[in-house]
């Protein structure tokens, strides 16, 4: 029933309900009638005894059997609905009968007089049985079958007249309840199409207010909340509208912020280079000159303390120039930089092993997108030193179908996301930043991590054009 539509159930409904009342009905018509017609038999029985009481009394005190035999079998052969008429004396016994052969199997020959109307089942069908005595008993009395054949034919006629009545009506009642429903079930298909086109986004659909009872007044409400809906969906454009511009102006806010930190970044590096560590040299150069003039030892021992001083002061210069940012990566390419920062890192971290493996042509690959690889890798290595206290780690570079792929996988504690929560609640922007610089690119960031079992970090951007240097190697260290 729950795929029928509703249309049909309603006619269902209606007809059905039609077709039980009608049945009902005539079944207590029938019944009411059939008593009525039990009754009228049975009196009509006792009429025809009456009638023929004085005529049969006066045979059979003659002892005239066959004047007998003969009244009750014309009075039989006048009246269909009488089956078979016995004369019984008061002793009981049979003085005439309309049988010829005997009386029919389930018949009893004796029966008590005060007995009323008895119903028999014989060979010969079903038959009501009244008795009627013939001068008050003293001459005898009368046994008349009668039976229901012609009432039931009568009664199977009418039921059948019944039943083509009610289809009939059922038929009108279809037609009425399909009028009835297309008028009724009209509005509620039309709604649901109009709810079909709010659903594709057409708030501007209407219904008409035909009538003024429940269903014109849930037309109207359709309509209110259509204008209500229309007017939302206008606010929540203008706000989506908003929300894109303020995005857009984010993520030139955020673009801009990374490229002049870098940008920042490249100009210290070049004054820490260019400026400062000249001017370290010239200390050098002349500390050197100094100390071979001098012939005072202690003198001497003092500028040489003063030279080694100098020059791991400039070694730390120059360290910190390659961090803020690598000049190989702009002369030699992403890969280059990456193995001159690997190969400082080795010798800074001596119990961490670092492998690293790259593959594929990046000749392709865009300055921004090869600083946020190298930048990538420093903070991942970074998080490792400090928070993951790991043995081993493996770096994989790939080219691979017009993107690139950088992965940074260690052995160390690993992290849960409540860690990293409170690691972005407590200001450590590091991965936040990864992600973000990521999204600028069109690229993805992920983090796989389980508590115990390592970290790995991904990130995969698209290959767009710009040379970096032309790298198409493979190396294992």
């Amino acid at each position: 029933m729950r795929n029928i539509s509703l249309y049909v159930k309603f006619n269902i409904l209606i007809v059905g309900t039609v077709f039980i009342c009608g049945l009902l009905i005539s079944l207590l018509l029938i019944y009411t009638t059939s008593t009525a017609m039990e009754g009228d038999l049975d009196a009509s029985g006792r009429e025809i005894a009456n009638s023929i009481s004085k005529p049969v009394s006066s045979s059979i005190l003659l002892d005239d059997r066959f004047a007998v035999t003969e009244q009750i079998m014309y009075t039989q052969g006048h009246n269909d609905y009488i089956r078979y008429i016995l004369v019984i004396r008061p002793d009981g016994k049979v003085f005439a009968s309309t049988f010829t052969s005997g009386l029919p199997q389930g018949l009893p020959a004796v029966r008590p007089t005060d007995a009323g109307t008895i119903t028999y089942t014989s060979n010969e069908g079903y038959i009501r049985e009244i008795t009627c005595p013939i001068d008050d008993g003293l001459v005898g009395y009368f046994r008349i079958g009668l039976t229901e054949k012609t009432m039931m034919q009568v009664m199977t006629r009418r039921f059948v007249e019944m039943i083509a009545f009610i289809f009939c009506i059922c038929i009108a009642a279809a037609a009425l309840a399909t009028r009835y429903a297309n008028n009724f079930l009209g509005p509620v298909r039309d709604m649901a199409r109009a709810v079909r086109q709010i659903g594709k986004g057409n708030f501007d659909t209407k219904l008409p207010v035909e009538t003024s009872d429940d269903i014109g007044h849930l037309a109207r409400a359709f309509n209110h909340m259509t204008v209500s809906l229309h007017r939302k969906n206008e606010e929540n454009s203008h706000l989506v509208q908003e929300l894109q511009a303020k995005e857009q102006m984010r993520l030139q806010l955020i673009s801009q912020l990374f490229t002049a930190r870098e940008d920042e970044r490249r100009r210290i590096s070049r004054e820490l280079h260019d400026e400062t560590s000249q001017s370290m040299v010239s200390i050098l150069t002349y500390l050197r000159i100094i100390m071979d003039r001098t012939e005072d030892v202690t003198v001497k021992g003092f500028i040489s303390d003063v030279r080694d001083l100098t020059k791991d002061t400039l070694e730390g210069l120059r360290h910190l120039a390659v961090n803020l940012h690598p000049p190989l990566l702009d002369d030699l390419g992403l890969v280059v930089a990456m193995e001159k920062y690997l190969d400082s890192f080795r010798r800074a971290q001596p119990d961490i092993h670092v492998t690293f493996t790259s593959d594929g042509d990046f000749s392709g690959l865009s300055r921004p997108a090869s600083l946020l690889c190298y930048r990538m890798m420093q903070e991942s290595l970074t998080n490792i030193v400090r928070h993951a206290s790991a043995t081993s780690a493996a770096i994989t570079l790939y080219a691979v179908e017009g993107q690139l792929i950088l992965s940074v996988a260690d052995n160390g504690i690993g992290f849960t996301a409540d860690t990293a929560e409170k690691a972005r609640l407590d200001n450590h922007f590091g991965l936040v930043s990864m992600r973000e610089r990521a999204g600028l690119l069109n690229g993805t960031f992920h983090i796989t991590s389980k508590d115990g079992m390592g970290t790995t970090l991904t990130i995969t951007l698209p290959m767009e054009a710009g040379s970096e240097g032309a790298m198409n190697h493979e190396t294992t260290h």
